[in-house]
Parts: C-alpha cells; structure tokens; sequence
C-alpha cells in the first residue's frame, strides 16, 4: 500500500471509530476516547488525531496547503528506546 492509501483506510477506520466515541491516535497508534485527543475535522470527515498524552509531549503543528492539510509532530524531549532483555 503506498501512503495515500494508508491514510484512506485511517480515515475510514476513523470515522467509523469516532461514531462510537473511539479514536486511535496517528502518533503512537493508542485507541483512547475521542474527548482524550485532539482531532482535526475538514468536510465532516476526520482527517487528523492525536492523543492527549502525544500532543503533551510533542509540539504539533497543523496547517492547510494547496494539497490538503499538513501535521508535523517534533518531540519537547528526547526520545529513550528500551530494548528488553
């Protein structure tokens, strides 16, 4: 799948999730309630989400272009991998 097709099938999930007061987050991939996230609706249709743990730790910036809308996400702190052992 390339990526215009991967974001459809995010956005068919999302709606349909959001009918039921779930979202899944684009950043970490969590399912949490819709009132626990920041959403960004164009046309009546769910084109972006993030929960509220990902936007406290993250400085989202989102702003419409001629293709659509752009999101870029940049971490307040570094980010620790923790491999098990």
């Amino acid at each position: 799948m390339d990526g215009d097709a991967v974001h459809r099938a995010w956005v068919a999930q999302a709606c349909a999730d959001a009918d039921r007061g779930v979202i899944e987050c684009r950043m970490c991939r969590r399912r949490g309630a819709l009132d626990e996230a920041l959403t960004l609706w164009r046309n009546g249709v769910l084109v972006f989400a993030v929960c509220d743990r990902c936007a406290r730790s993250n400085d989202v910036s989102i702003r419409a272009t001629e293709a659509g809308v752009e999101v870029r996400g940049r971490a307040r702190g570094p980010l620790i991998v923790r491999g098990g052992t």
